[in-house]
């Protein structure tokens, strides 16, 4: 009798609210059974704590684990239960033929216990317990610069820290740059070397207190991610307040890589100032000294404190440039946007000059290669 007691005492512990999945499960009349046989075998399951669990928990993740057991020749289905301790009583999970289970949709950082009952014989096959992992952070680079890296920081669990890791390109070892609170959804690493590819990681944090004792739990680390910083590069004695620009369709050399990129698929016109892009980067022509290999992408920042992504679509001649060749002598300007003629502004058209629209207003005052 006391077997087939027994077979309903399994229990799952989950500290959490129940997940909410797929799975088919066990009749009601099963779900009644396991609640009243609680109390009558709560010593025999204590005991068969103490002999040792014949089912293993395995890859265990933030949201998942995988259980499994040794099966029986005379089994054919397995009844797999959890304990909920909110409601203090057994609950099915699911009925299945295999010795192998993946567990879906757990809660992060939640204890949970099940077990494992032949239901052939009835008897406990066995109990596993075991505590889902902390989610790990998720990094993100939102912005760079010629000195510094902007991270985004998502997937941190409300109330815990996240640890910031950085070592550069050549290092062996990461050092702790910063401690920061859930609060935080991004860090700018300042102070860098230009040009210069640095690797971040982080981990959540989780402090508790349990007695009177605090309990600091602690993420694996996130994937890492790279950056590379923007390549400064110099400017030349003019302001560069003057932006001009050159019609698209006047490259007219099919094979040249610069028609090549105004005329390919990616290649579009922005409506509202009617110059040609390419991933959100405007074509522009600049001097020589900037490079010349078309496609090379450029951050350039304006002293209205606006700062745009260009794209090389072509060079300016160096017989119009000055010496060190960083900008046409005849208007002084740095940038050559190129553009599309009837898309562009009518004031555009008139006065010549794209300086005058508030995005490209104020002086160049940075450009920078990346890399």
């Amino acid at each position: 009798m006391l077997v087939g007691v027994f077979c309903f005492s399994g229990a799952a512990v989950a500290l959490a609210e129940e997940p909410t999945d797929s799975y088919a499960q066990a009749p009601s009349s099963f779900t009644e059974s396991v609640q009243s046989g609680f109390d009558i075998i709560s010593s025999i399951y204590s005991a068969q704590e103490k002999n040792g669990n014949l089912v293993k928990v395995s890859n265990v993740k933030d949201s998942s684990a995988k259980l499994s057991w040794q099966g029986n020749d005379l089994c054919n289905s397995y009844r797999v239960c959890r304990f909920n301790i909110i409601k203090n009583q057994w609950e099915p999970w699911l009925t299945t033929t295999k010795t192998s289970l993946k567990l879906r949709e757990l809660n992060a950082n939640t204890q949970y216990k099940f077990c494992v009952i032949n239901d052939v014989t009835g008897e406990l096959v066995g109990v596993a317990q075991f505590t889902t992992r902390i989610v790990k952070p998720k990094l993100t680079v939102t912005e760079r610069d010629g000195d510094a890296l902007r991270l985004g920081i998502k997937k941190v669990q409300k109330g815990a820290k996240v640890e910031l890791y950085r070592k550069k390109a050549g290092s062996k070892k990461y050092k702790k740059i910063a401690t920061l609170s859930s609060k935080k959804k991004s860090y700018t690493d300042k102070d860098l070397k230009s040009a210069t590819t640095y690797y971040y990681k982080a981990k959540t944090v989780v402090t508790t207190k349990k007695n009177g004792k605090k309990i600091v739990k602690k993420s694996g680390y996130s994937k890492t991610k790279k950056a590379t910083t923007l390549l400064k590069m110099g400017l030349p004695a003019v302001s560069g307040k003057t932006k001009t620009y050159a019609i698209y369709t006047a490259v007219t050399a099919r094979s040249s890589p610069q028609y090549k990129l105004l005329h390919s698929d990616k290649c579009y016109t922005d409506e509202k100032t009617g110059i040609r892009m390419v991933d959100g980067c405007y074509c522009v022509a600049l001097g020589s000294y900037y490079g010349t290999k078309i496609g090379t992408k450029y951050k350039i920042t304006f002293s209205n404190g606006n700062a745009i992504d260009v794209i090389l679509c072509d060079q300016k001649a160096d017989r119009h440039t000055d010496s060190k060749h960083q900008y046409a002598v005849n208007n002084s300007d740095i940038v050559e946007f190129y553009v599309e003629r009837s898309k562009m502004p009518a004031k555009i058209r008139n006065r010549g000059n794209y300086g005058i629209l508030e995005e490209f207003s104020g002086s160049v005052v940075s450009i920078e290669k990346y890399i």
